[in-house]
């Protein structure tokens, strides 16, 4: 994990780089990341009960109003992520805890989780996303498909409403990704394509509360498993 002295003077940076995803990185399509170690298998994802582990949000869309909002059906799943470990694995913000998968509900708390507490994909752990491609709302759950972070496709869309206004969603292939850009380019405004790698090299990436949830991660607000995480 980094020290708390790397993590301050990037927390104290951004308020000036926290739009990174905004900018134009070139109209091509990136690089694919480079082969990692053995791949873990995913594991079951815990609907009913399961919270994200940067953020806290529940990953299943509440029903009813939650925090004073209604979200269609399948909003929070089709931003589902998690990080499956080889073997039962203390979880790094609550080390009492034993776990074999961590769970997000958006693509860059699980990003941004891994950055702050120093894990890498393909280092006894594989992440994982939801192909966006296959994914049905009015079949939520049935229809998450979980595909290697390592080697989907992730756009960026300006406009686009996704938890935690992270801007981001996965597809398995680039294609299915320049055909979801083509069909919204109208309400999405500005648009773009990345490869994990580079979401990696950007992190942390910007969603909501960035700033506090890295401080929270990072042991500054009274150490790590304390508290909850607010919105």
């Amino acid at each position: 994990m980094r020290n708390r002295r790397e993590v301050l003077k990037v927390l104290g940076g951004l308020v000036v780089a926290g739009p990174a995803l905004a900018q134009p990185m070139g109209h091509g399509m990136e690089a694919p990341a480079r082969a990692l170690g053995i791949r873990v298998s995913p594991k079951p994802i815990p609907w009913d009960e399961g919270a994200c582990a940067f953020c806290g949000m529940p990953i299943k869309t509440p029903e009813g109003q939650w925090r004073g909002r209604t979200f269609p059906k399948g909003f929070f799943e089709q931003t589902y992520s998690q990080i499956a470990f080889g073997k039962p694995t203390p979880a790094p913000h609550n080390p009492k805890q034993a776990v074999e998968a961590l769970h997000f509900e958006s693509i860059a708390c699980m990003v941004n989780y891994a950055w702050v507490h120093g894990l890498r994909d393909g280092e006894g752990a594989t992440f994982y996303v939801t192909d966006r491609g296959a994914y049905d709302p009015g079949r939520p759950q049935e229809s998450v498909r979980l595909i290697p972070a390592r080697q989907a496709t992730y756009y960026w869309g300006e406009r686009m409403m996704v938890v935690m206004n992270a801007r981001l969603l996965a597809f398995a292939s680039a294609r299915a990704a320049q055909e979801f850009a083509e069909r919204n380019r109208a309400q999405h405004g500005r648009q773009r394509f990345y490869s994990f790698q580079t979401l990696w090299d950007l992190a942390p990436l910007p969603e909501m509360n960035l700033v506090a949830l890295l401080a929270q991660h990072a042991g500054l607000l009274g150490g790590e498993g304390e508290g909850s995480h607010g919105h």
